[in-house]
């Protein structure tokens, strides 16, 4: 038993059969404690009036006679087993008979009451809190007498009444002819009652469904023998006028106690709406036509919380919707699989249903909640409307070739590297929305904040802008860097007079320090503080004899001194910036041709895209590596502003490009375009190709002004055209 959240799966949660069951396993000498768990429940009710005070739902199992009583506030079983005195609970003895099987369940409004319906036709009536039974449907002549014994014991007004009217009569044979006469009367009176409960009882066929009033003085049952029987619920005697006679054997039964209206499902695949105030069948579903009705047997049937609707599940693999009113179908659905059991939310908004060969619970949302739906119930439906199933890779009965695939992915992922399996992991996410016609404008799907922060980047770092410097720790570090005549606030400390064992010493500490230095080379460049390096006195001294001692000579030429011409290196601004470069000199791809860029700026944060636009031109003194880049930027944009994607996100791109370079293209113009280094032919070719890109950068931002505008006014149509059409045919309604 399991109760799952349709809001969050945190608040799933199993129903335990209580603490023991472990231990009980090992003492009865059984491999698990799955031996010891409950049979496969059938039915379960429930009731949350009293759900603080005991337990307030109650199941019923297959082929098993007793009903348990579990806890929602506890999550397990809670309270006694519900059952009848000579019923044996443990398995070492005799079990209640066959006809004893629990069939169908009810609980009363109250949550005081439970009935269980059996297959011998009886209803069993319990106390949820005690477990003890409370009688029977019918009443048993047995449990009368004692009933009736019962208020008469202690009572001596009942005795001096019935010895009054004995004394009345004059003689004793006359006596003796009153008690024979009233013998025979109540003989009949009870063959009567008798004839009348083997009439209006199920005996010898199974309850199928029990239902109790909202304010418990009548309890309904039908069964396989197609009778409709309303019971007493104190007395526990039929109505006057039970039973009713149905057109086939019931099923299943469904009571709203708002209404008083009951819903039952026929073995003849229909459905019957009986009133239980009027005490008469009001409605009767999918008969007559086989267009208009279920090819198989019904499985479930639920009201919908206005009483309004009927939905029934059967097993043609079909749902159908009923509107009470008007007796006609109003929606029909088609599954991959047969619906086993359904239930509305209370609110009507979600549709629960089950499957056959299916573990999980599908929902469905009912869209007449979010818009307006027009149903003609008078034209009868054609086909179902086949709803989408999809079923979990863990219930899908997986074939050798789907094995062995699966391996293989496997081991191909275990060859792969981490990084290889993140790019695989990337290239598979599904990106922005793509248009389903050409010129539809589409969304990008991005968080809002990576194109909403655009617009107020400015402000979003005055406000994480620091109040204060960093302030220098006062105290040191934990470990400490020890060095020769270095104290340890970082200062040179020397000493006036040292001996020659202290210099010596201080030699090989020099020595030691030079042959674990980090220089290679041993240049003298410095340690990580900034001191200089010490040097071995000996060392300097053979250098210096050697130097005064050596003759010029020519040096060698040989591989170790041939310094090695290194490759030229292009370094590029950003990686932005390279990817302009790089998709303005290749061709395009179905008429795109940079689409990398867009998709590397949609991985990018707010900072970064700023950071990224700003490294493009750093002012009018980078024109002549700046302006290039500002060209194959507003190419890329007039691009994106002509595909009409990702609209949003695209529009906060050109603002922000906008912002960082309106001066430096405002200005244009009025920059200088003579040269002072070079040859005159030379000043004047880097002048016309200043001047050329110049009129090439101010053509592009006119493109990108008016391909702007003219998605803008396309989206502003379509808005206007939706808010027109939604204001006609709401005033339609």
């Amino acid at each position: 038993l399991r109760i799952f959240s349709t809001v969050r799966s945190v608040l799933d949660k199993e129903y335990s059969q209580g603490k023991g069951l472990e231990k009980r396993a090992k003492k009865l000498g059984l491999k698990d404690k799955t031996e010891l768990l409950l049979p496969p429940v059938t039915s379960l009710v429930s009731c949350e009036t009293r759900s603080r005070d005991w337990g307030d739902l109650v199941t019923i199992h297959k082929d098993h006679a007793f009903a348990y009583v579990w806890s929602s506030k506890r999550g397990a079983q809670s309270g006694p087993i519900l059952r009848q005195d000579g019923w044996n609970v443990s398995t070492m003895k005799v079990p209640p008979p066959v006809s004893t099987h629990a069939t169908s369940v009810a609980i009363s409004s109250c949550g005081n009451y439970a009935l269980v319906g059996t297959k011998s036709g009886i209803i069993y009536k319990y106390n949820v809190q005690s477990g003890n039974p409370r009688g029977t449907y019918p009443a048993a002549a047995s449990l009368k007498k004692e009933k009736g014994i019962r208020k008469e014991a202690g009572d001596i007004r009942r005795t001096f009444k019935a010895l009054e009217k004995k004394m009345k009569l004059s003689n004793r044979a006359s006596n003796i002819e009153k008690e024979e006469k009233d013998r025979v009367q109540q003989a009949a009176i009870e063959n009567r009652r008798q004839a009348k409960l083997k009439v209006a009882s199920h005996s010898g066929f199974a309850v199928t469904g029990i239902a109790v009033d909202a304010v418990n003085k009548t309890v309904i049952s039908v069964g396989e023998d197609a009778k409709l029987v309303l019971w007493n619920f104190k007395t526990h005697a039929p109505h006057k006028k039970s039973p009713y006679a149905l057109p086939a054997a019931a099923t299943k039964l469904c009571h709203v106690r708002d209404s008083d209206l009951a819903a039952i499902a026929l073995e003849d695949y229909s459905a019957l709406l009986f009133d239980c105030s009027t005490l008469s069948v009001v409605r009767r579903f999918g008969f007559g036509t086989r267009t208009n009705s279920h090819t198989a047997p019904i499985t479930d049937l639920g009201f919908s919380p206005d009483g309004r609707a009927l939905y029934t599940s059967s097993l043609d693999r079909t749902v159908r919707v009923w509107d009470v009113p008007t007796n006609s179908c109003v929606d029909w659905l088609g599954f991959n699989s047969a619906p086993t059991s359904l239930t509305i939310s209370p609110t009507g908004e979600f549709l629960a249903t089950t499957h056959y060969g299916k573990l999980g619970i599908s929902m469905w949302s009912d869209r007449s909640y979010y818009q307006t739906v027009h149903v003609d119930g008078a034209a009868a439906m054609k086909a179902p409307a086949q709803m989408d199933d999809p079923a979990p890779l863990a219930e899908v009965e997986s074939s050798e070739d789907d094995r062995k695939n699966a391996l293989a992915r496997l081991q191909s992922s275990s060859n792969t590297s981490p990084e290889e399996q993140v790019e695989e992991e990337d290239e598979q996410d599904k990106g922005p929305a793509t248009a389903k016609e050409k010129g539809l404008i589409t969304m990008s799907g991005l968080p809002p904040a990576h194109w909403k922060n655009l617009f107020h980047l400015e402000l979003v770092k005055a406000r994480n802008k620091p109040k204060e410097a960093p302030k220098k720790p006062a105290s040191a570090p934990f470990f400490l860097q020890w060095r020769p005549r270095v104290n340890a606030d970082g200062e040179t400390k020397l000493k006036p007079e040292t001996t020659e064992t202290e210099e010596a010493a201080n030699n090989d500490d020099d020595g030691w320090d030079a042959a674990w230095s980090d220089d290679e080379n041993d240049q003298g460049f410095g340690d990580d503080n900034g001191l200089p390096r010490v040097e071995n006195a000996a060392k300097r001294a053979r250098e210096e004899e050697t130097a005064d001692t050596t003759v010029t000579k020519k040096p060698k030429v040989t591989a170790d001194t041939i310094v090695a011409k290194k490759p030229k290196v292009t370094h590029y601004r950003s990686h932005l910036a390279e990817l302009l470069e790089r998709c303005g000199s290749q061709k395009p791809i179905a008429g795109r041709l940079f689409q990398a860029v867009t998709d590397h700026i949609a991985t990018l944060g707010p900072s970064s895209i700023d950071v990224s636009f700003n490294s493009l031109c750093s002012g009018m003194h980078d024109l002549e590596g700046g302006l290039p880049l500002l060209i194959l930027a507003c190419r890329w944009l007039l691009e994106a502003c002509k595909s009409r994607e990702r609209f949003e996100a695209v529009n906060a791109y050109l603002h922000r490009f906008l912002h960082l370079h309106s001066n430096t293209l405002a200005g244009i113009d009025d920059f200088p375009d003579d040269s002072k280094e070079g040859s005159p032919e030379q000043q004047e070719k880097e002048a016309d190709e200043l001047r050329q890109q110049r009129q090439e950068a101010l053509k592009y931002i006119a493109l990108l002004r008016k391909a702007q505008q003219s998605s803008s006014e396309a989206l502003q149509n379509k808005m206007k055209n939706t808010l027109c059409l939604l204001r006609h045919f709401s005033r339609m309604v």
